[in-house]
């Protein structure tokens, strides 16, 4: 461990509430806030910064089987020099060296929101390594609001992952993880961030990669600012017109029938080829639907991590 890098073993100790062992998942008492909710014919007109809904945090008590959660944070160059928090969640009772998914989160959460009750990410992949899922690990960066790309504030958390987190989980050998071939998950905007670090690493590091309702605009006219800078930032940095990169990629994109990406979504769908494999059911932009979905794409990565 560098100077630059603090780190602190917990027991899931981020306020999370319990799964039912070997079944479906309790959810948590808090109410999704349904302004995230958009019918998709309305997916074509400019998303307020808000509409990304993340849930309250309903603290409970520790369960005894909860995987072991590592957290830490170093000084990032590629984030202007801001102090960056991550998260690493391992599968309870697995040892040795273990691939790694990274987790990326949406806007107005942080790299704790995929382990809270808002998501409980940790908790469903040991019910899914339990139920014969390859074993790998879940890393998360705390990226703020910046969107994965280069911005004009001089930060790029895309950069800050590929150049210093990565590296940064390999040389750390207490962690016990191995990047030479990753995965990849992302909710919103981390959605689309997990498919632009996906294009930018190609199939030679990229296993697969699971994005739910990935935040994606197909009309450079209605891009909001939080997310692109200006036209010329949306044309370098859409991923529309970049599908060909995931032609040898498998790819898992899961989004609710009435999440306001829908369309926008299934217009850059259309460009790829192979087609990916999707889901889609009845639920909006919110964690009750990513939640809902977490099992299969969990699964999804382990097997082919494990391919």
């Amino acid at each position: 461990m560098t100077a630059l890098d603090r780190r602190t073993v917990l027991r899931a100790a981020l306020g999370m509430s319990a799964l039912a062992v070997g079944g479906a998942p309790v959810l948590a008492a808090c109410a999704d806030d349904d302004r995230g909710r958009m019918d998709p014919r309305r997916a074509a007109q400019p998303q307020r910064e808000d509409e990304v809904s993340p849930e309250s945090t309903v603290p409970t008590s520790v369960a005894p089987n909860d995987p072991t959660l590592i957290t830490g944070s170093f000084r990032s160059v590629k984030m202007a020099g801001r102090d960056t928090r991550w998260v690493v969640a391992r599968p309870p009772g697995v040892t040795g060296l273990l691939p790694v998914v990274l987790v990326l989160h949406a806007l107005n959460t942080d790299e704790r929101t995929a382990f809270d009750s808002s998501l409980q990410m940790h908790r469903y992949l040991a019910q899914s390594v339990a139920a014969g899922t390859a074993p790998f690990a879940l890393a998360a960066p705390d990226t703020g609001r910046n969107y994965y790309h280069p911005r004009l504030d001089g930060a790029d958390s895309a950069a800050m992952i590929i150049d210093e987190f990565l590296p940064m989980l390999t040389s750390d050998t207490s962690l016990g993880l191995r990047t030479d071939r990753i995965g990849l998950y992302g909710w919103s905007m981390g959605g689309y961030g997990a498919l632009r670090i996906g294009a930018i690493l190609g199939p030679q590091r990229v296993a697969a990669i699971a994005a739910s309702s990935p935040a994606l605009w197909g009309d450079p006219r209605t891009f909001p600012p939080r997310a692109f800078d200006s036209p010329q930032d949306y044309q370098a940095n859409s991923m529309f017109g970049a599908q060909n990169a995931f032609a040898k990629i498998p790819l898992l994109i899961d989004i609710g029938a009435s999440d306001q990406f829908y369309l926008y979504t299934r217009q850059w769908m259309a460009g790829l080829h192979p087609p990916a494999a999707f889901t889609t059911a009845p639920g909006g932009h919110n964690n009750r639907f990513w939640r809902s979905v977490l099992p299969d794409q969990l699964a999804f990565l382990g097997r082919n991590l494990a391919a």
